[in-house]
């Protein structure tokens, strides 16, 4: 159940990072078009996406843990925004060396959360590799 909750809330973590990297304001939805008229995007999580998942979030958040440590561990102060944009970049950096893009992480990791047995077989994967 931990590793569950561990789970949930790294997957947010992702999220803000391609958030962070936005530089430009989105256009606004046409005047027509509301919230509720808007298409839902579902994304399919084939099995295979379920093992790289797993794989990316094993490593993404190893990077976490060691870069927070380096930060914490640095004898000079660093500045929080530099450290943030450091750990954000090494984050992405991470998800793209899977070849996944940041986008494409967030939307398994949504469409994993939102499926309860989704969730528990990539709950799974991820206690397998961590364990060995």
């Amino acid at each position: 159940m931990k590793l569950r909750l561990l789970l949930l809330c790294a997957l947010s973590v992702p999220a803000g990072v391609s958030l962070a990297q936005q530089t430009e304001t989105p256009a606004p939805a046409p005047p027509e078009m509301t919230i509720q008229e808007a298409p839902a995007q579902e994304t399919n999580v084939s099995d295979a996406d379920m093992q790289k998942f797993a794989e990316i979030y094993v490593d993404v958040e190893t990077t976490r843990v060691q870069l927070t440590d380096e930060l914490n561990a640095a004898e000079e102060p660093v500045k929080a925004e530099e450290a943030q944009a450091r750990l954000q970049q090494e984050l992405v950096a991470t998800i793209e060396g899977h070849g996944w893009s940041v986008d494409r992480y967030n939307k398994v990791a949504t469409a994993i959360s939102n499926d309860p047995a989704k969730r528990d077989k990539t709950v799974e994967l991820i206690n397998k590799m961590v364990q060995g």
